[in-house]
């Protein structure tokens, strides 16, 4: 007699097929697409579609969320949402201020992509001596920020969204969602179409909230009496050379991207603390600082004999639309096996239809839209950037220096009273210190004082290797001297076309 088990298990009609755990693929996809959303107008508009991936989504976006609350059901770091987004946060090259002598070893994100953007030109090709090619551009800063009242509050502008036809391709994954919804309604399978429905609403609506946030350049508040930012940016063998006002070259040194999210988004809420005492009253504090606790200080309130209590923005919005996306995954997983075999092909077809379009967002180039919007905001165009492909370092350098004397300046006393330092720059490209290196410099530094009396004949002249100086050097360093010489005459060719070109140009943006 065979055993039968105790307990009947009956499974009736229910098949977990894979249809159901669909919704964990194409979820790389779905994040990529979704952190475009700040960079195209009506992007946020036109997420209604039933995306895969929901799970992937609803984990990552949910840890903006920031609260015990959500940091429990959302475990990760509470990263700044720019950063988030990829928006802000890389890090950009070296910048040495020609005028003020300050030196940042790391710049931002906006000199990381003004630095790209100059990568990417082809620039023009200078004719002479060639060992490995250096590429230098030169930049007008431009007026950002009109005058602020605020004494201490950086500048802040609006960054208007790129447009383009990649937002109304949107058109068809909806199209194929709201048709396949239809038609699982039409055949009486509630199961498929209610999940493509809530699929379809649950995207449209995380998509409206977390791209609710306009993307703003913050800048940097100088001092009054700063002088003018001209310095340059190195990066191996690519440099920029920043002209204009300490304000303007500061912003792309020390500016960075931000994201402004509505206050229904943030729902800001204090953090419960222990009081600390007011220094002062004779009371002693055990309790930890602002940063070991974590905590972004956005706004501090003081009160009467009150310490600052910080106040940080929760995203609760943002948690609630990323549970949203999570339990919609949960139930596709339980419900979409019940349904028929048609409304299952209609669910993987919108799938399909919405993997798809996230596959063509994902593979839009984020940091080239960023390159093209930081360009626009910053009003730099064609006639305030110019490309230099310099055959050598040292015409590269000498190109730089002269470049970056202050105007009408030429007396070695005026260039200490300014903080010009003509030597120091030519050491940031080369610093050797050899004999023939030195005379070198101090041909260079001849020309430089010489530039307003002496034609450019006379100019030459100076950097020609003297009788004395050939008996002074071997025969080997007196090839070095010469090759040095030529890329300094060079690069002094080049620096007289570029003033003559510079002076034609139309009135920066802001001076007219």
């Amino acid at each position: 007699m065979p055993y039968k088990h105790p307990v009947n298990i009956d499974t009736g009609q229910f098949d977990l097929d894979v249809s159901g755990v669909a919704g964990f693929f194409g979820g790389e996809e779905a994040i990529s697409a979704m952190q475009t959303i700040h960079l195209y107008k009506y992007r946020k508009w036109m997420g209604w579609y039933n995306s895969p991936g929901s799970w992937n989504v609803g984990k990552k976006f949910g840890m903006l969320a920031n609260s015990r609350f959500w940091d429990g059901l959302f475990p990760g770091p509470n990263e700044d949402p720019a950063n988030f987004f990829e928006l802000d946060g890389k890090q950009g090259p070296k910048y040495v201020a020609s005028r003020s002598g300050s030196i940042l070893e790391h710049t931002g994100h906006l000199a990381y992509l003004i630095m790209q953007t100059c990568k990417e030109e082809l620039g023009v090709q200078v004719k002479g001596r060639v060992t490995k090619r250096n590429k230098v551009t030169l930049i007008q800063t431009q007026l950002v920020f009109e005058e602020s009242t605020a004494k201490e509050k950086p500048p802040v502008r609006t960054i208007p969204p790129h447009g383009g036809h990649r937002t109304r391709v949107a058109i068809l994954p909806i199209a194929v969602s709201f048709t396949t919804c239809a038609l699982c309604g039409w055949t009486y399978d509630w199961f498929c179409c209610s999940m493509i429905l809530l699929g379809i609403v649950s995207s449209g609506i995380s998509s409206l909230v977390i791209g609710s946030a306009s993307l703003e350049l913050q800048g940097v508040k100088p001092a009054s009496t700063a002088p003018p930012g001209d310095g340059m940016l190195i990066d191996g063998d690519d440099i920029v050379l920043l002209l204009g006002k300490e304000e303007n070259v500061a912003t792309i040194t020390r500016g960075k991207f931000t994201l402004n999210y509505e206050p229904w988004v943030k729902k800001r809420s204090r953090k419960e603390k222990k009081k600390r005492p007011v220094p002062g009253d004779g009371k002693k504090s055990n309790s930890r600082s602002d940063a070991e606790a974590g905590l972004q200080n956005h706004s501090l309130e003081h009160g009467p004999n009150q310490e600052a209590i910080p106040i940080r923005d929760e995203y609760a919005a943002i948690g609630l639309c990323s549970l949203l996306l999570v339990i919609q995954l949960l139930a596709q997983l339980l419900l979409i096996p019940q349904g028929t075999f048609f409304g299952q092909i209609m669910f993987l077809s919108s799938f399909a239809a919405s993997w798809a379009y996230n596959l063509y967002l994902s593979s839009i180039d984020k940091e080239y839209i960023q390159e093209q919007l930081l360009l626009k905001i910053l009003n730099l165009d064609e006639r305030h950037m110019r490309t230099y492909s310099l055959g050598t370092r040292t015409t590269a350098a000498v190109f730089a220096c002269l470049i970056l004397q202050p105007p009408g300046v030429y007396a070695e006393s005026e260039w200490k009273r300014l903080g010009f330092e003509p030597e120091g720059i030519i050491r940031k490209f080369i610093p050797n210190n050899t004999p023939v290196w030195i005379t070198w410099r101090e041909k260079i530094l001849g020309v430089m004082r010489d530039r307003k009396v002496r034609s450019r004949d006379t100019c030459y002249d100076l950097l020609q290797m003297s009788d004395e100086e050939k008996d002074m050097f071997e025969p080997n360093d007196q090839n070095l001297l010469e090759h040095l010489l030529e890329d300094a005459r060079t690069a002094y060719d080049l620096v007289m076309s570029e003033e003559l070109w510079w002076s034609g140009m139309e009135h920066p943006v802001g001076d007219q």
